[in-house]
């Protein structure tokens, strides 16, 4: 039943909107079509995500005020233009202050939007001592400019890299489109060929995996609930679950959980703010992506979290490994490859706490 109400939920349209986030009430609702300027509405783009997701989300669902959140579970923020209003900073500080250990920037939309507080709230957000990402909303159709997944990754990146210095963990937040059909007009395969794409170019880029924003009934009606991501670090929006999300076709375990779009903190000048919570039984790792080296050469390996870790010591352990090589406690896989073939690599972490994590990929040693 809770699924069922969920899903029913989920399907609300971007006209059927009101929010105190996007204010949609006297908006005509339009396909993406053009205005006067030629230009197609792009009334999304200071949102952190759809309309239909931060309905779902405003008042933290059936209970009608935010969830308390899981004991101890990280807590943060996402933000985007939106929290700024009238152009008012974001203090990190206190929201550091306040208990938030992370957050996620939305920085592009498409490929033509930036988000114009986006390097500095991640400057800022990260001299305050939380854990930062960056985020694109991802409009497989284009809305009027590239549909190309590839061309919205790289506007993401190009953007990111004025900023100097490594790029930041990157989240896809793939969702229901703000401005007309919830799938874009795409086939369920061509949605997931469209991820693959954008998965596959991040990974090229930067050497990690993003984490993935998912609606899990957009997911199932979207993708047919397609299996092929379930390495993403997930990243899952839902109101009505007390003690864990419900999660998209794929996953067994989530990394962060959004349960509510209408929180309040200290710091943060807009009336609402997303609300989130890092797994406290997880601790997902960075997808390394497929790995390609010659028997005989040295390898250098790092296995880092994805997610933000303080206050524990990790220890990790692997299996599967090409002989010649091994992974140190701190989850460093050194040595030289001494035989040719593919190999199934599972690395697993935890903490002595009770937390724990692992990631698999393929690795494959060339004579």
């Amino acid at each position: 039943m809770r699924a069922t109400a969920y899903r029913r939920a989920a399907r609300i349209t971007a006209g059927a909107a009101a929010l105190g986030v996007v204010a949609l009430a006297a908006m005509p609702v339009l396909p993406v079509t053009a205005q006067a300027s030629g230009r197609p509405y792009r009334y999304n783009t200071g949102a952190t995500h759809s309309p239909q997701v931060l309905r779902q989300l405003a008042g933290g669902g059936r209970t009608g005020r935010p969830l308390n959140p899981l004991p101890g579970a990280l807590q943060g923020v996402d933000v985007a233009s939106f929290q700024h209003p009238n152009g008012a900073a974001i203090d990190w500080t206190k929201v550091a202050a306040a208990g938030k250990q992370f957050a996620a920037v939305k920085a592009t939309e498409g490929a033509y939007y930036k988000n114009p507080y986006a390097l500095t709230d991640l400057a800022d957000a990260k001299a305050a001592g939380l854990s930062v990402m960056a985020y694109a909303f991802a409009i497989p159709n284009g809305n009027g400019s590239s549909a190309n997944p590839v061309t919205q990754a790289d506007y993401l990146l190009a953007y990111l890299a004025k900023a100097g210095g490594p790029t930041p963990p990157i989240m896809l937040d793939i969702e229901y489109n703000p401005y007309g059909s919830e799938c874009y007009g795409l086939s369920q395969s061509a949605m997931v060929s469209w991820i693959a794409s954008f998965d596959a170019e991040i990974r090229a880029k930067t050497g990690q995996e993003p984490i993935g924003y998912i609606p899990p009934p957009w997911w199932q009606t979207c993708t047919g609930g397609a299996s092929t991501f379930r390495q993403l670090p997930l990243w899952v929006p839902d109101p009505n679950s007390k003690t864990s999300p419900i999660l998209p076709t794929g996953w067994k375990n989530w990394g962060f959980w959004q349960y509510s779009s209408t929180g309040s903190v200290n710091g943060i000048p807009s009336k609402d703010v997303d609300l989130d919570q890092l797994n406290p039984a997880r601790i997902p790792l960075l997808y390394p992506g497929p790995q390609h080296d010659k028997a005989g050469g040295t390898v250098h390996l790092p296995i880092s979290p994805a997610d933000p870790v303080t206050g524990r010591t990790l220890s990790f352990s692997a299996a599967g490994l090409p002989p010649g090589t091994s992974i140190s406690a701190g989850g460093l896989i050194t040595g030289k490859p001494g035989a040719a073939g593919t190999y199934k690599v599972t690395v697993r972490v935890h903490d002595g706490q009770g937390r724990h994590g692992s990631v698999f990929f393929a690795w494959r040693v060339a004579s």
